[in-house]
């Protein structure tokens, strides 16, 4: 009887497995069918080790001047709420329409290398921001108190405050590096005149380079990419933040310089915006919208059906979800759509292929923001639940009663990640079949003042698609958990 338990055990473990094992096999496939494509070459030219240096060093300045900008925008976050959502515009629009908006706002300055270091400081500052005021909100209640009572000396409470925060800057710091080390959107709507490694991929493959430069090129992305991950995921996470704590009380400087951070925030948004207010290509548009809702509604469900596959493997004692989901975070992109491009040849032009490879990259933003919901449930309740349910009636029930909220929450945000998503459309889409955020970043990059104009335009109804999405989402009230 033991032997038939542990056989059924063992049985239902790899059953559950299953999910997660073909995950990883099918979104290693586009890497592994590049790589035997192009074979093996590591010989880099000087032109590439001038684009890596490049991709390091901006990496670099953008993710200090995300810190600084934090640092501006936290008294603002302590004293006034109301900033944030002010300030998060531009972080939750997509990436094509804040680079729109900073190019009219800032004018030539951000064709410079400077501009990509300057786009890069503004979406992610409002998130260090973010991280900054959760790890001081959790500061002991006692400490504030002493610090406001005894510490006078303005540097040596500077000194306090900047080691309690530690966690925060360190996490926001390598962060900020690794997003803006794999930049492709931003320095393509910059006009490609300083790429990134990213962006270099998707020239030397639509154009004529030699396939030695391209395998080279390839190998050396996969390589960086996989040796920053390692200790993105081993590093502390900031603490959460302790609704009952008191920060540390906020001078007249700071207040003014956090509300002069929200005021340039402000303006960013104006920028985002004021082209609904001159509606071009109207007629044209709507086909494009359809495409990106039908394939971000598509994208979006099926993200959270491998999220449920996930976590029914979990509730079996897998650990294969949490690995899935670091590989998939941790690669490239630029290379998974290239690789995704050869393979997807005979429905290369489809919206039926663009959602599959949506579905592939967006489900470990999805399950990132299901699994803390399904951690805060006890293990003991999810243990018993299991062993007595089996873990597919575990998840399902949890999933009914406790975590609906989320899951509709989470597939808000994975919609709106869908319809911001631009390298996958850009490889992966043509003619009619392409959605709003690749026609857009076509028209933003031409040469015809008629059509960047237009481009404008559609930059702001993409962003006004997605913050209407993510803010949907916020409304979304999770249930309190009982035990």
């Amino acid at each position: 009887m033991e032997a038939e338990v542990a056989e059924g055990g063992r049985f239902r473990l790899t059953v559950y497995q299953a999910p997660a094992l073909l995950y990883l096999f099918v979104f290693w496939t586009p890497y592994l069918f590049l790589l035997s494509r192009y074979g093996f070459s590591s010989g880099l030219d000087e032109y590439t080790l001038r684009v890596l240096w490049f991709t390091s060093w901006q990496a670099a300045l953008s993710a200090l001047l995300s810190l600084v900008g934090g640092f501006a925008l936290l008294p603002a976050y302590l004293k006034t709420p109301w900033v944030k959502p002010l300030a998060l515009i531009p972080f939750f629009a997509p990436a094509l329409s804040t680079v729109d908006a900073l190019i009219r706002l800032h004018g030539d300055v951000m064709y410079s290398p400077w501009g990509i270091v300057i786009a890069h400081g503004v979406y992610y500052a409002p998130y260090v921001a973010l991280l900054l005021e959760s790890n001081m909100r959790s500061m002991p209640a006692d400490m504030t108190e002493a610090l406001d009572l005894y510490v006078r000396r303005l540097g040596t409470r500077l000194k306090i405050v900047l080691w309690e925060l530690r966690p925060s800057i360190l996490y926001s710091l390598y962060t900020v590096f690794v997003i803006s080390f794999l930049s492709f959107t931003t320095p393509l709507l910059l006009g490609g005149r300083y790429p990134t490694l990213e962006l270099l991929i998707y020239i030397y493959a639509t154009s004529y380079a030699s396939t030695a430069l391209a395998s080279a090129l390839v190998a050396l992305n996969l390589a960086t990419t996989l040796a920053l991950a390692v200790p993105l995921f081993r590093m502390r996470s900031p603490p959460p933040a302790d609704p009952a704590a008191r920060p540390p009380k906020m001078g007249l400087l700071p207040t003014a310089v956090g509300l002069a951070a929200a005021g340039y925030y402000a303006a960013v948004a104006f920028y985002i915006f004021s082209p609904l207010l001159a509606p071009r290509g109207v007629a044209e548009v709507w086909p494009y919208v359809l495409n990106s809702i039908l394939v971000a509604a598509v994208a979006a469900t099926g993200s959270l059906v491998l999220v449920l596959l996930f976590l029914m493997a979990e509730g079996a004692g897998s650990r294969l979800p949490g690995v899935a989901y670091a590989v998939a975070l941790s690669l490239s992109k630029s290379v998974f759509a290239l690789g995704f491009f050869y393979l997807a040849q005979p429905l290369y032009g489809t919206l039926l292929i663009l959602a599959a490879a949506h579905i592939l990259v967006i489900s470990p933003l999805a399950y990132s923001l299901a699994k803390p919901a399904w951690d805060k449930i006890r293990q003991d309740v999810r243990e018993s639940c299991t062993l007595y349910l089996g873990p597919a009636k575990c998840v399902f029930r949890i999933v009914a009663e406790l975590l609906g909220p989320t899951i509709v929450q989470a597939w808000l945000i994975a919609l709106a990640s869908s319809l911001s998503e631009t390298t996958l459309a850009l490889m992966l889409t043509t003619g009619a079949s392409t959605t709003l955020s690749a026609v857009t970043a076509h028209l933003l990059t031409s040469r015809g003042p008629e059509l960047v104009e237009t481009g404008h335009f559609y930059s702001s109804l993409l962003a006004l698609l997605v913050l209407v999405t993510v803010a949907l989402s916020r409304l979304v009230k999770t249930r309190p958990f009982s035990f």
